[in-house]
């Protein structure tokens, strides 16, 4: 009898060892970990130890999840409200200073728009073509993780850049009618080198890109 007739007599025979149970006891199979011989139900037990382990661990994975996930609608929550009482765009310099302490943790930030905007406060820079300050920082279209050129760390953060290992570039801009009109920028800077890894990926701070550029395009004239 070949193995392939074997398996096929079992499959129809789904009651075969529990009508020939001195069978059962007799089988042995090598243990997945050491390989010394075991039985069939030592085997069958270490089966179910490996899948509760292996159902465990998604589990925790799924909780792990689920509190980033809650923690990311709570910190869009406070922005969306924050940013909804903004009177003016030196209400929304606020916000962000707000935002960058308490929901990235990290201890440097620049804020800056590519227009002048009388009554405020905010860092402006012109933008030209071929800039030599932000012409790296500015033709970002979505969010950017990673390092950027030392002139242009020295341009946004100057005495700071020396303490700063990463920085994640969040573009404000607008998208009316597919063409996007640059709005400005906020750059993050963190000295922990792996906070704003570039292959981490951007998803959540595009997110709150998005949001900004969405309070941002209210304020201005």
């Amino acid at each position: 009898m070949s193995e392939e007739e074997v398996i096929q007599y079992l499959s129809t025979t789904p009651d075969f060892f529990s009508r020939n149970t001195e069978l059962l006891e007799s089988l042995t199979l090598p243990h997945p970990a050491s390989g010394k011989a075991i039985s069939l139900l030592e085997y069958q037990v270490n089966l179910l130890r490996k899948s509760a382990a292996d159902y465990r661990s998604q589990f925790e994975r799924l909780v792990d999840v689920a509190r980033e996930n809650e923690s990311t609608m709570q910190k869009s929550r406070r922005l969306v409200l924050a940013g909804l009482n903004c009177a003016s765009l030196d209400d929304l310099a606020v916000v962000i200073d707000d935002m960058v302490r308490d929901d990235f943790e990290v201890a440097h930030h620049a804020f800056v728009l590519f227009d002048e905007y009388e009554d405020s406060a905010i860092r402006t820079h012109f933008l030209v073509e071929d800039d030599i300050a932000l012409s790296h920082t500015s033709g970002f279209s979505e969010c950017f993780c990673g390092e950027l050129p030392k002139n242009e760390m020295d341009y946004l953060f100057f005495d700071d850049t020396k303490n700063i290992r990463s920085v994640a570039v969040l573009p404000l801009q607008s998208r009316t009618g597919g063409e996007i009109k640059k709005y400005g920028v906020l750059v993050l800077g963190a000295e922990n080198k792996a906070a704003f890894d570039k292959e981490k990926g951007a998803m959540f701070l595009q997110y709150i890109a998005d949001l900004l550029s969405a309070i941002l395009l209210r304020l201005v004239p």
